[in-house]
C-alpha cells in the first residue's frame, strides 16, 4: 500500500537507482517492435509482401485504430485490479510471452496468395496492438504510481526512454540481418522472422527483468474507484491533459509519416546502400540515447515544456531547411548530419509527454478525488495510437499519389520529389505547430507541488479553494 501522506518533495518518494533501471527496461520492450513496425512495417508490406501500399498503410491504420480503442479499456482495467501482487506488473508478466510471439509473426511471410496475406497481417496487426497496449499501459501507468516527485517521474521517464531509444540503436542492422539470415535458410522471407526473433528474445528478458525489479513499488494505487467511460468527461476538465493529448497527438502524426518514410527516402531520393542505412538509423539512436540525458537535463534544470520547446523546434527546423533545400541525393556527410541534429527532438517526442502525463494524473485528482493513472494514460495512448494511425493512413495514400512504384528499380521524378516535401515540410512543419501550443501548458514545477499539497491538505479534511487553480482546471 503506498503512503498517501507523502508529499510532493518527499525524501521517500526518491527511487532505487536499480528500480530506477528496471523500470526503465520497459522501453525496449514497448518499443522494440513498435520501433521495428514503423521503420520497416510498409515497406515489408509493400516491397516484401507485395501489397499495395495504399492497403498496407490502412491495414497498419485499422491496428492502430484498434490499439487506440483497447488502451483506456486496459487501463480501466488495470485501475481496478485487487491482486496482492499489484495492478500493473500481473498483467506485464501475462502478456510476455504472447507479446514475444505475436511480433515475430508480424514480419512472417507465409507466401499465402494476396487474399489470404490481407486477412492473415490485419489479424496478426490486431493481435499484437492488443498485446502491446496490454504492456505499454501496464508499465506506462506502473511508473506513474512508483513516485508522486516531480523530478524522479522526469527520471522515470528519462530511463524509459534511454531504452525505448536503444530499439532505435537495435534496429539499425535489420536490413543487413535480413540479408545474412535470408541468404543463410535460403529463403529472403525468413530472414525478417529470423531478425525479429533476436530483438524479441532480449524483449523477454528485459520484460522479466522489468516485472521481478518493480515488485513492492506500486505506492500509490489505493485511491482508485470505479471509473466509467462517463467519467472520461472529468479528465478533459484539466487545461494541462487537455494540451499535452493535444500536441502528444499532433507529433506522434508527423512521427509516423517520420519513421516510415525514411527508409523510401533513404533508399530512392538520398540513394544509400543497405549498410549505409544501417550506419545512419545507428547514428541516430545512438545520438538520441545521449540526447535523452540532455532533455533530462532541461526538464529538469528548466522545465518540461521548455524542453519540448527546444527539442522539438530543433527538429523541425533541421527538417525543413536541411531536407527541403540543402541536401542532394548522394550528399551521405549531409545526412549524417541531419540525423544528429535530429536526435534531440527524437529523444523529446516520447520523453516529455510521459513526463508529464503522471503530473497530468495528480490534476485529476485534486478535481475529482480518484487516481486514475491507468485510463488516464490510455486515454491519452488512445489520442496518440488515433494519430499514430491517421498518419499512417495518410502516409500510403500520399505514397499512391506521389506515384511511389514498389516494383519499379528506379522512381520518377514526381515521386522523389514528393518523398523530399514530405519529409521536410509535412513533418517539420507539423512539428513546428506543436512548439506553438506547448506554450499554451500552465503546469509548473511549482504549480505542481502545490496540487500534490492540496491534495493531502484535502485527506486530512481541510477545505480546499479550487480557485487556486483556475488556470488549471
Amino acid at each position: 500500500m503506498g503512503n498517501n501522506n507523502i508529499t510532493a518533495n518527499s525524501p521517500n518518494e526518491k527511487l532505487p537507482f536499480k528500480v530506477k533501471l528496471g523500470y526503465g527496461l520497459s522501453g525496449y520492450c514497448s518499443f522494440i517492435t513498435w520501433t521495428a513496425f514503423s521503420y520497416y512495417g510498409l515497406y515489408f508490406f509493400t516491397d516484401v509482401v507485395g501489397l499495395s501500399a495504399a492497403f498496407a498503410g490502412a491495414m497498419i491504420s485499422l491496428g492502430t485504430l484498434w490499439d487506440a480503442i483497447t488502451d483506456p479499456i486496459v487501463g480501466g482495467i488495470s485501475d481496478n485490479l485487487k491482486l496482492k501482487s499489484g495492478r500493473r506488473r500481473p498483467l506485464i508478466i501475462g502478456v510476455a510471452v504472447p507479446f514475444v510471439l505475436i511480433s515475430i509473426l508480424l514480419f512472417t511471410n507465409w507466401g499465402f496468395s494476396e487474399a489470404v496475406s490481407k486477412v492473415y497481417f490485419v489479424i496478426i496487426i490486431l493481435l499484437y496492438y492488443t498485446a502491446q497496449t496490454v504492456l505499454d499501459i501496464s508499465s506506462s501507468a506502473l511508473g506513474s504510481e512508483m513516485t508522486l516527485d516531480y523530478n524522479e517521474r522526469a527520471s522515470l521517464a528519462t530511463f524509459k526512454n534511454y531504452f525505448g531509444l536503444t530499439a532505435t540503436v537495435a534496429i539499425s542492422p535489420t536490413l543487413m540481418l535480413v540479408a545474412y539470415f535470408g541468404g543463410l535458410f535460403d529463403n529472403a522471407d525468413r530472414g525478417w522472422s529470423c531478425t525479429l526473433a533476436i530483438y524479441m528474445i532480449v524483449a523477454l528478458l528485459f520484460i522479466f527483468i522489468l516485472w521481478k525489479s518493480t515488485k513492492g513499488y506500486e505506492r500509490h494505487r489505493e485511491d482508485s474507484g470505479k471509473f466509467s467511460f462517463a467519467d472520461v468527461k472529468e479528465i478533459f476538465r484539466s487545461k494541462p491533459t487537455r494540451i499535452v493529448m493535444l500536441v502528444f497527438g499532433i507529433a506522434i502524426f508527423a512521427n509516423t509519416i517520420n519513421y516510415a518514410l525514411q527508409v523510401y527516402y533513404y533508399t530512392n531520393y538520398a540513394l544509400l546502400s543497405e549498410g549505409r542505412i544501417a550506419s545512419v538509423t545507428l547514428v541516430f539512436g545512438v545520438a538520441s540515447i545521449f540526447c535523452a540525458w540532455i532533455t533530462d537535463r532541461l526538464m529538469q534544470k528548466l522545465s518540461k515544456k521548455a524542453a519540448w520547446v527546444i527539442a522539438i523546434g530543433l527538429e523541425a527546423a533541421v527538417m525543413i531547411i536541411m531536407i527541403g533545400f540543402i541536401i542532394q541525393p548522394g550528399n551521405v556527410a549531409s545526412i549524417y548530419v541531419l540525423a544528429i541534429l535530429m536526435s534531440l527532438g527524437n529523444a523529446a517526442v516520447y520523453q516529455v509527454p510521459w513526463a508529464m502525463i503522471p503530473d497530468c494524473v495528480d490534476v485529476t485528482e485534486l478535481t475529482s478525488g480518484k487516481r486514475v493513472d491507468g485510463v488516464i494514460f490510455g486515454v491519452v495512448a488512445f489520442i496518440q495510437k488515433a494519430c499514430g494511425a491517421l498518419g499512417a493512413a495518410v502516409l500510403g495514400t500520399l505514397l499512391t499519389v506521389i506515384g511511389y512504384d514498389a516494383a519499379a528499380a528506379t522512381q520518377t521524378a514526381d515521386a522523389l520529389s514528393g518523398l523530399k516535401y514530405m519529409y521536410a515540410f509535412l513533418c517539420g512543419g507539423i512539428y513546428l505547430i506543436t512548439v506553438l501550443i506547448i506554450l499554451k501548458y500552465p503546469l509548473s514545477r511549482q504549480k505542481h507541488d502545490r496540487v500534490r499539497q492540496a491534495i493531502a491538505e484535502r485527506k486530512q479534511g481541510k477545505e480546499i479553494d479550487m480557485s487556486e487553480f483556475k488556470d488549471l482546471v
